[in-house]
């Protein structure tokens, strides 16, 4: 799925630009990703769509610290986990969108064994859901995974 993800950042400036599912989803299956593949995206995208609708006030941004359950530190590799503080520590990444690619890579951790890259593309694809602003060094690092993730599919 992380190609998808990748192909999307790389063809469609924003969130806003994407075809709606069905004519993405017939896309997706011409430029020859799985099924399995674009399902979990289209879930994705579903999900950053109806969670943008909602009010985004659950979390408080004051000091608040995440600890993470066993189940989360098994499946997630601690390269990951580090970067989602460091995103969230640097003001990259909001609590709620933490929450968001924490769900996702545990969703991905049932068919894939995850890497700091996966974390990476992820994160980038919320913050590309959201309309979020980068500070550059973070930005190139980020898309440098989905640049990376493309060499290693092709």
């Amino acid at each position: 799925m992380i190609d998808v993800i990748a192909f999307l950042l790389e063809n469609f400036r924003d969130f806003d630009a994407c075809p709606p599912n069905e004519d993405l989803c017939g896309l997706l299956e011409q430029e020859g990703f799985h099924n399995d593949d674009i399902n979990d995206m289209l879930l994705f995208l579903d999900i950053l769509q109806e969670r943008s609708r909602m009010e985004q006030k659950h979390f408080s941004h004051a000091h608040a610290i995440r600890v993470y359950l066993p189940e989360e530190r098994d499946a997630v590799p601690c390269e990951a986990l580090g970067l989602l503080h460091f995103l969230e520590q640097n003001g990259a990444l909001l609590p709620e969108q933490r929450e968001f690619v924490l769900m996702a890579l545990l969703h991905l951790s049932h068919e894939h064994e995850l890497t700091l890259q996966h974390a990476k593309v992820l994160a980038l694809l919320v913050l590309w859901a959201d309309k979020s602003e980068l500070p550059i060094l973070i930005g190139d690092d980020l898309m440098a995974a989905v640049l990376q993730d493309k060499v290693l599919i092709n």
